[in-house]
Parts: structure tokens; C-alpha cells; sequence
């Protein structure tokens, strides 16, 4: 009997840790992707128009940034990305715990001239 109730509380923390921090993950990943292919294609865009659109895919993604916590810069024809957030996930019930999300993204070249 209190060996079942060990195991039920256990998979109830489990189910919890589970529910409130995989989609915070889930919505870096997909963030982190959108932010890639930017970066990889930025076109004739300018580092400013570059941040914007980074700003709405954030706004988009439900990640907690403004376009002023986007730093973009060019070396030659790559296109850095860098922005960082802090997330208060919640492993325990009522217990948050500081995660800290950095994306430092490289835009790769395009390949055979654009061809």
C-alpha cells in the first residue's frame, strides 16, 4: 500500500516536471531553428531588419525577448545571431528554478552560388 502511494506521488511529480518544462524547450527548439534558417538567408536585409524579424519569430514562439536583447553582426557573408533569456521552470510544485536559454547561431553559406 504505501509502496503504490511512493510510486503515484513519483509519477505525479514526473507528470508535473513534464508538463511545465517540456514546452519551454519545445519553444526554444523552434525558436532556435527559425532563428537559424534567418540567419542562413538573410537576403539584402539589413542587421536591423534582421533583428525585427528575429523579434517577431520570438513574439511568435512565446519566448520572452524584445528585439534589444538581439545582437546581429556580419563576417563577410555569415550572419551572426546572439540572444540569451532566463526562464523560471518549475521541476517541483511551487519550486522554480532559474534555466538560463542562449542561441549563438552561425548563418551557413549559401551553397554553389545560390545556384
Amino acid at each position: 500500500m504505501v509502496r503504490t502511494l511512493v510510486r503515484l506521488v513519483i509519477l505525479g511529480l514526473l507528470l508535473h516536471a513534464a508538463v511545465r518544462i517540456v514546452p519551454e524547450f519545445w519553444h526554444y527548439l523552434q525558436f532556435k531553428d527559425a532563428v537559424v534558417e534567418v540567419a542562413s538567408y538573410p537576403g539584402r536585409r539589413t542587421n536591423d531588419q534582421l533583428r525585427a524579424r528575429i523579434a517577431e519569430l520570438a513574439d511568435e514562439n512565446q519566448v520572452p525577448i524584445v528585439a534589444d536583447d538581439i545582437a546581429v553582426s556580419r563576417q563577410g557573408d555569415r550572419v551572426l545571431v546572439s540572444t540569451a533569456w532566463t526562464a523560471q521552470l518549475e521541476y517541483i510544485p511551487r519550486r522554480y528554478y532559474p534555466y538560463d536559454f542562449i542561441i549563438d547561431v552561425e548563418g551557413r553559406p549559401e551553397r554553389f552560388n545560390g545556384f
